[in-house]
């Protein structure tokens, strides 16, 4: 679209035509809902008074012209070197029109976050390992966009006219107020979403079209190489367990079992007999303290622990053996 033609959208002197032409481009994709904004930000800033029409280079001449006052044989040359400025500032001012809006940017090193980072509309979100969020100081058009590269934890602040749109690598994730986990290194060959409340549209990015609307207690996958999207089991609400405190185990290995504790408790087992690993097990807890999980453990399989802080060694027989 002809930026010319949205600044005279802007100040009111389009025609009816161009008004319908423009607001069917803002109708056909977010990209140009987004560059519209970013045009209407700095129109605003501007005191609404930008103007799309060609700089008066006779004006810049007689400025110019008046203050020089060199002999005739050298007007042409100044003219025209009064144009190119003029020329250049327009096209300085016209590129600077169309460049994003500057992003905050969020990272986390090697510990997962136990502060939220808060983002303008109220929403919260908690960064896993290496992870990095974008986003704006404000968002002041239709949606509510942000980028993530990593793992983390929303907690998304509802609101029905603004869709909260999470854009990663490969895959994204739109929603109105919900609270969810999302996986997307860009190392990874997948990306996974796992819903703790409300519903989420996850889906290719850039392919809107094949979302899968997942609601509370329900996850799925995407497979980067095939662009696939797959359902997930109950079991994958462990992977959000880190914020939620609630296990999942159906027909789950101690080994399994193991790898959520240590989420979600920081825990180390280490098993004094290799075969307990493969023993199984159906079971659930919500925000019950590890030694309650551990209890459990003791009575299905007949085993016994010892914790030493975080250390817990886990002693017994392997399932079947006497």
């Amino acid at each position: 679209m002809d930026y010319a033609d949205l600044i005279d959208y802007l100040n009111g002197h389009a025609t009816a035509a161009k008004r319908r032409a423009i607001e069917a481009w803002l109708e056909a994709s977010p990209d140009n809902r987004r560059e519209f904004q970013r045009v209407q930000r700095l129109w605003e800033a501007s005191g609404k008074a930008m103007e799309p029409a060609a700089p008066d280079v006779d004006a810049a001449w007689e400025k110019v012209s008046r203050r020089t006052r060199r002999p005739a044989r050298w007007m042409p040359i100044l003219a025209r070197a009064a144009a190119a400025v003029v020329f250049l500032l327009a096209g300085y001012f016209m590129w600077s029109l169309i460049q994003p809006a500057p992003l905050l940017e969020a990272r986390q090193g090697g510990q997962a976050a136990q502060e939220a980072v808060l983002l303008p509309d109220g929403s919260k979100v908690w960064l896993n390992p290496m992870s990095v969020l974008q986003f704006p100081e404000s968002f002041d058009g239709e949606e509510r966009l942000v980028r993530l590269s990593g793992r983390a934890y929303f907690e998304v602040a509802r609101d029905e006219a603004r869709p909260f749109i999470i854009e990663t690598d490969a895959a994204a994730v739109r929603v109105l107020g919900t609270s969810f986990g999302l996986m997307a290194y860009p190392d990874s060959s997948t990306a996974w979403v796992q819903v703790n409340s409300g519903k989420v549209a996850f889906y290719p990015k850039g392919a809107e079209g094949q979302q899968l609307v997942l609601a509370k207690g329900e996850g799925a996958e995407l497979d980067k190489r095939s662009g696939s999207l797959q359902r997930l089991g109950p079991q994958a609400a462990n992977r959000i367990a880190g914020r939620t405190k609630k296990l999942v185990f159906q027909n789950a290995s101690l080994e399994e079992a193991a790898k959520a504790l240590k989420e979600v408790y920081g825990a180390e087992l280490t098993f004094e007999n290799p075969n307990l690993a493969n023993c199984r097990f159906t079971a659930s807890f919500d925000r019950e303290p590890l030694e309650a999980v551990l209890q459990t453990m003791e009575a299905l399989f007949a085993i016994k622990w010892q914790r030493d802080g975080q250390a817990v060694l886990v002693k017994g027989a392997g399932c079947g053996e006497g």
